[in-house]
Formats: structure tokens, C-alpha cells, sequence
């Protein structure tokens, strides 16, 4: 088949990789323009025009896929199948109407359950331990076409999303290239989504990281592995006795007491300095924070940041 593939992030790049390699030709790749990226603000490519750079394809970076002229070129082009994979952008009907096999999406999330932006770090927060990749039609309801069909794994209970994240796109390239494979042979069965078990998976603010120590162990555990590498869990530190808070990124936590027990203890206090890191009381006992990243500052585990950070009776994480 003659293919356009859509998408931008390092997610997207296994199953543009598949793609060069299976027997069906890449007419283009669409991404997203380029993005001021570190403290220096220079404009980077995402990491689908850096494959598609290697491999030699042919590039578009449209601001806005569905203008007019963008269209157009897509038209030019006469795909059999678009392919999406973590894209960016909606899509207008002119674009979804527009292949012979219409518009082909790789989802990262066990459909009906998150439609949206941020499936693995919703699924993650919201203490699922099984979730899986998606192949489903594209239709201008976001996430809601017929699927193709799914793969399924489970989540580890101190997996994050970035580590998630890698296998599930691992797990789309494969099933993109079985996909397509059933839709061109015609033996694609094409299964309507329940409407009942729609979830959805917003996009991630900087706000829903804000940690919540008068919460269960196990939400703040999921919150954290959810954030993690991006947009980050966070807290405030803040010493005994003083006004000044300082933001601190949490990116691991463990859990070691199963029996959990409601606790006097105000949620957020340091109760125990551990070899394994640092204990902090919750609503139901306490969890231990073992990385984490002052703000300004490097990834530390437990024992690098006390060499530079004291920590004495009533210090406590805040929100």
C-alpha cells in the first residue's frame, strides 16, 4: 500500500521504523514543526522527522494539517492508508475521508478505556494493571472509530510511564503492521467500540502532578510512577520553622508496609531517615520517596541528596 505516516513524538518512531522496513511505501511523513527545546530555546526536530531524516523520506511540517494547501498536498500524494501514531493534531473529515482505507490510528490504551492524549499516564494514576495498544479506524470523535484490533500487557506495580511507555510502543509497530495487513487482504473485522466503558486520558497539565500526601500510599505511588519522566510528580519542601518552600520533583517511590493503618502523624511529615530513603507519613502509613530532584538541581537518589540537603525533626513535604 501506499502510505502517509503521521506522527511526532519518540513513541511514534518504532512503527515508522516498521513500516520502511514491510513491503508497503512510504509516500510521506507528516510531524510537527520544530519546537524551541532546553534552556536554549533552539528550534529541534521531533524524533519522527529525525528517523524519517535517515531514512530518507519525504518531510511535511505543516502548522496546521488541515489547511487548504496541506490537503491538497496530502491529495497529490494518493494514499491507500494515512497512519497515526501520536500525531499531534486532529484530523477534518477532508483528511479522514481522503485514503482508499481511510485513516488507520495506533492507540496506546486498551480502547474503549482512555480516549485521549495521555492514555499510559492516566491508566497508570488510576491504578490499572493491565492495559495494551489499540488499532482503530479514525472518525472526528476522538479515539471512538471501530478497532482493528488489540494487544494487551501488564502493568508491574512500580513500572512509570516512560518505562510503560517503551514497550507499549514497541507493541504498536507490530500491530500496526498486522493492521495493515488485515484491512489490505480485506480480513479485517472492524468491532464497534461500548460506548458504557468510554474513559478518558486529557492531556497532561503541570498541575496534575501536585502530590497530595493526605492521600492512600497507593495513590501516591501510582501518581508518582503516572508523572514519571514527564510532566513530573512534585512537592514542596519545607524545614521546621521556616517560610521558605522548595519545589521538588518526586520520580520514585516505594511502598513497604502492606498493612496500612491510619497515623496521627500529620501527611507530608518526614517520619524515618532509611537506608532506602525517605520516609513520609501518609493518610493510611507512610511511603518512601527514593529519587527525587530538587528544583534547578540533577536526578539524586535518597543517599546523594542528604549529603547536601539536612533533615531534622518537623521538616515535612507540603502541597
Amino acid at each position: 500500500m501506499n502510505v502517509v505516516f503521521m506522527g511526532t513524538p519518540e513513541f511514534a518512531v518504532p512503527s515508522l521504523c516498521s513500516l520502511a522496513t514491510s513491503t508497503h511505501k512510504i509516500a510521506a511523513v507528516v510531524t510537527q514543526p520544530d519546537r524551541p527545546r532546553g534552556r536554549s530555546k533552539t528550534p529541534c526536530p521531533s524524533p519522527v522527522k529525525e528517523k524519517a531524516q535517515a531514512l530518507g523520506l519525504k518531510i511535511l511540517q505543516p502548522v496546521n494539517i488541515n489547511d487548504e494547501p496541506v490537503v491538497k498536498q496530502l491529495q497529490c500524494l494518493s494514499p491507500d492508508c494515512i497512519v497515526v501514531v501520536a500525531f499531534g493534531q486532529f484530523l477534518s473529515n477532508a483528511i479522514l475521508h481522503l485514503p482508499r482505507y481511510r485513516c488507520l490510528n495506533i492507540h496506546a490504551s486498551l480502547l474503549p478505556k482512555f480516549r485521549g492524549a495521555a492514555p499510559i499516564n492516566w491508566a497508570i494514576i488510576q491504578g490499572e494493571t493491565v492495559t495494551g495498544v489499540t488499532a482503530v479506524v479514525m472518525t472526528a470523535k476522538m479515539d471512538a472509530g471501530d478497532i482493528i484490533a488489540q494487544k494487551t500487557t501488564p502493568i508491574s506495580p512500580d513500572e512509570n510511564a516512560g518505562e510503560i511507555g517503551k514497550r507499549l510502543s514497541a507493541m504498536g509497530a507490530e500491530l500496526l503492521i498486522g493492521a495493515l495487513h488485515l484491512v489490505e487482504t480485506e480480513k479485517a473485522t472492524y468491532m464497534k467500540q461500548d460506548e458504557g466503558g468510554v474513559t478518558f486520558a486529557p492531556k497532561m497539565k503541570k498541575g496534575d502532578g501536585l502530590i497530595l500526601w493526605a492521600q492512600e500510599v497507593q495513590k501516591i505511588h501510582n501518581l508518582v510512577r503516572g508523572m514519571t519522566p514527564s510532566p513530573g510528580a512534585y512537592t514542596y519542601f519545607l524545614k521546621n520553622n521556616s517560610p521558605e518552600k522548595k519545589r521538588t520533583l518526586i520520580l520514585k517511590t516505594q511502598i513497604h508496609d502492606t498493612k496500612k493503618t491510619k497515623t496521627a502523624l500529620n501527611p507530608g511529615i518526614i517520619v524515618d531517615i532509611a537506608p532506602c530513603g525517605i520516609h513520609v507519613a501518609t493518610t493510611d502509613g507512610f511511603i518512601c520517596v527514593t529519587q527525587l530532584q530538587p528544583e534547578g538541581k540533577r536526578v539524586m537518589d535518597v543517599q546523594e541528596y542528604l549529603r547536601g540537603h539536612k533533615i531534622t525533626d518537623g521538616d515535612m513535604f507540603v502541597s
